[in-house]
């Protein structure tokens, strides 16, 4: 099988690991970004995802200006409603999502990350990369911060590789050598991390990303 990979823009300071690359785009299946996002120069969005409800929402948050424009833009919106003033707009899947994902886990969205996490599982990625998905701010409300970490856990829970970068919170669920530097709470003398590789589940990335580069 192809690799699938899907990067997912926020508005955190490793976001800029994205947008000053310009080579990497096409190393991705597509890239989804966020609200404003779609108004950035040089970054070409395959979606862009503003779930805050372009009505009767987005106004009070980015204006009415913001919300004009987009009448205009080319991109593929992903909403929380589509309305036929923003011609590109569509629905979030949020039934079937809820149905594939069951309850509680299927409705625990604090986030337009979560949706985003939520929808490449479901679409099949095989691998994540968050741009900026950092949430390092002590503003930011801990059910956000929980909601992403439950998503990032449920995709590698479906054997989907999730990389953060440096300067993201997630690197405590993403990194392996954090989390073995940090992790594994109550051992008195750390397992070695030869030990607790398993070789087939990586054997399995390796494989794919080598047919990939040869693709």
């Amino acid at each position: 099988m192809k690799s699938k990979k899907i990067a997912i823009l926020a508005n955190g300071e490793t976001v800029q690991q994205f947008t000053k690359t310009g080579s990497l785009k096409p190393k991705y299946w597509e890239v989804w970004g966020l609200n404003q996002q779609s108004t950035w120069k040089g970054l070409t969005l395959d979606r862009c995802f503003i779930m805050d409800d372009l009505k009767l929402r987005m106004p009070f948050y980015a204006g009415y200006d913001f919300v004009n424009w987009l009448k205009t833009y080319k991109g593929k919106i992903v909403t929380s409603r589509a309305y036929e003033e923003w011609p590109t707009s569509e629905n979030y899947p949020l039934e079937e999502i809820a149905h594939y994902f069951g309850l509680p886990l299927g409705t625990a969205f604090y986030s337009t990350v979560d949706y985003m996490i939520a929808l490449a599982i479901y679409e099949g990625a095989t691998q994540i990369d968050l741009y900026g998905v950092d949430m390092t701010n002590k503003e930011v409300p801990p059910e956000m911060i929980l909601g992403t970490a439950l998503w990032i856990g449920a995709a590698q829970a479906r054997g989907v590789y999730v990389r953060s970068f440096v300067g993201s919170l997630f690197q405590f669920v993403t990194n392996p050598g954090i989390c073995m530097e940090a992790g594994l709470y109550g051992y008195v003398q750390r397992p070695r991390i030869e030990d607790l590789v398993n070789n087939e589940y990586y054997q399995v990335w390796k494989d794919e990303r080598d047919k990939d580069a040869r693709d």
